[in-house]
C-alpha cells in the first residue's frame, strides 16, 4: 500500500516524513498509515529518526515510482502472488497436469478469465498504468542477473553500417522500452540509432514514444507497432533481436515466432542474424532460473535448455551456428542463421 499511496515518493531522500502528513496527502487515517509504517521500520525497509514519523533506507528508494526494481516486487505481488495462491484451485479444476493453451491456464484461472481471455489480455484489461510497471518490471536486475550486454559482441554491426549505408541493422522484436537495445548502442556507438527499431505491442508505442522523446541515444530510434505472431513489419534487417519473449509462450508458439523472423531475414546478406536472447536451464537448475521457470509455467511455458531451443531454431529453419554466454550470467545468445545459407 505504501507504494500504490507513493508514499517512498513522498518521503524525503534526505531527513523523514510523519505518518500523519503522509496519512494526510491521501485522506487516510493515520492509525493505518503508522501501523503499515511501523512493520516497514522492523523490517529495516523504512527508518525511524523520531517517533511518528519515518525516513528512507538505503532499500527503499527502489519502490519509488519508476524503479524498475520497486516495478517487478509489484508486479510479483500483484500479478503472480494471487496466482500461486490458486493452484490447488486450478489443478482441482483441470488436473495435476502441465497447464496446456492460452486460456485455461493458472494465470488467466486467477483471474477468473480462464476459457476466456490469453494473460496479455488479462494485462491490458488493467490499464496503461499496469502495463507500464509490467514494462518496467522486465528491466529489473539487468546489471546481475540478466543483463543487457556482455554475451553478443555487436562491434561488427557498426563495422557493417560505415559500407551498408542502406539496410536496417538491429530489430529488437518485442523490446518493450528498448533498455537491451539502449545499452548496446550506447556499448556500441558506431551503430547508427537511426537505423535500428524496437517493436513492440500497438498499445505500447505510445508510451515508449514519450520515454524515448528526451533520450538522446533512443530518440532516433524507429518504433514500430508488431504483433510478433503475424507478419514482420520490417523485412531485410541484418539483425531479429528477440530478449526474454520466447520463454513467455508453447513451443508451437515460438516456432512460429521464429519461423516469421527466418522468413524476414534478407536473401542477399549471409551475415544476417536471428539472435535469440534467454534464460538457459542447466542440469542442475540455477536457483533464479528454476524460479523464473515456475512463474512461466502458469503461462503454459518454460525456460529451456539449449537442447530445447535449438530444436525450436531447427523447427523454424534456422541453424544455431554458436551460443554465446556472458560470465555469471543464467543469459545466453543463440546465434542463428537461415538454415538454406551456406
Amino acid at each position: 500500500m505504501f507504494m500504490k499511496w507513493k508514499f517512498f515518493d513522498k518521503i524525503p531522500v534526505e531527513g523523514g516524513v510523519s505518518y500523519q502528513d503522509l496519512a494526510a496527502s491521501v485522506g487516510a487515517q493515520g492509525e493505518i498509515v503508522s501501523r503499515m509504517g511501523q512493520m516497514l521500520v522492523s523490517t529495516g525497509t523504512l527508518l525511524q529518526p523520531k517517533p511518528g514519523s519515518v525516513a528512507h533506507s538505503r532499500l527503499s528508494l527502489r519502490y519509488k515510482t519508476g524503479n524498475s526494481n520497486g516495478s517487478a516486487f509489484a508486479m510479483l505481488y500483484d500479478d503472480f502472488q494471487p496466482v500461486f495462491a490458486k493452484l490447488p484451485g486450478f489443478f482441482g479444476k483441470y488436473g495435476p497436469n502441465l497447464p496446456v493453451g492460452k486460456t485455461n491456464i493458472p494465470i488467466t484461472f486467477a483471474s477468473g478469465a480462464d476459457g476466456k481471455l490469453t494473460p496479455w489480455e488479462v494485462f491490458a484489461q488493467q490499464g496503461t498504468e499496469h502495463i507500464e510497471q509490467f514494462g518496467l518490471a522486465m528491466q529489473a536486475m539487468t546489471g546481475y542477473l540478466w543483463p543487457h550486454t556482455g554475451a553478443y559482441d555487436f562491434t561488427w554491426v557498426g563495422k557493417y553500417a560505415a559500407t551498408n549505408p542502406n539496410r536496417t541493422l538491429i530489430i529488437d522484436v518485442g523490446g518493450s522500452f528498448g533498455h537491451s537495445l539502449r545499452a548496446n548502442l550506447v556499448k556500441y556507438p558506431n551503430i547508427p540509432p537511426g537505423r535500428c527499431a524496437v517493436e513492440d505491442r500497438e498499445e505500447m508505442i505510445p508510451s515508449i514514444t514519450k520515454a524515448h522523446a528526451n533520450d538522446p541515444v533512443m530518440e532516433n530510434v524507429q518504433k514500430v507497432a508488431a504483433d510478433f505472431h503475424k507478419e514482420q513489419p520490417v523485412k531485410g534487417a541484418l539483425i531479429y533481436f528477440i530478449r526474454r519473449c520466447l520463454h513467455d509462450y508453447d513451443d508451437n508458439d515460438c516456432v512460429n515466432i521464429l519461423k516469421i523472423l527466418a522468413d524476414s531475414l534478407p536473401e542477399d546478406e549471409p551475415q544476417a542474424r536471428v539472435l535469440i536472447n534467454e534464460h538457459i536451464m542447466t542440469d542442475p537448475p540455477d536457483r533464479e532460473v528454476a524460479a523464473i521457470d515456475i512463474i512461466m509455467m502458469t503461462w503454459a511455458s518454460l525456460e529451456r535448455t539449449v537442447q530445447q531451443l535449438e530444436k525450436l531454431a531447427d523447427r523454424a529453419g534456422l541453424v544455431v551456428i554458436k551460443v554465446h554466454r556472458a560470465g555469471g550470467s543464467s543469459l545466453g545468445v543463440l546465434e542463428c542463421k537461415k538454415a538454406s545459407r551456406s
